[in-house]
């Protein structure tokens, strides 16, 4: 006789710090969205921080590389080390 046990599939459940991620990094896109001309990342941080976002500048700038990688932003950049985010 087959143990079921052994094929059952694991149930993942999100952790708290996951879900907690995912709610910031749509609320990075969602105000990129709503941005009328694109912005540095600096302005963009400094502008959620206004609005209660609770984020370090260098979580913010990874969780943005993060959205760049993914396809979700667009990141332009001009001149020497200046980048300017914006969707599609």
């Amino acid at each position: 006789m087959i143990n079921q046990s052994q094929f059952r599939a694991s149930k993942s459940r999100i952790t708290r710090q996951q879900e907690d991620n995912n709610q910031i990094l749509d609320q990075i896109v969602e105000f990129i969205v709503n941005l009328d001309l694109e912005s540095d990342a600096e302005t963009i941080w400094m502008q959620l921080k206004t609005q209660g976002v609770d984020i370090s500048i260098s979580s913010f700038n990874n969780k943005l590389k993060i959205l760049v990688d993914a396809g979700l932003v667009i990141k332009r950049s001009e001149g020497y080390n200046k980048h300017f985010y914006s969707t599609a």
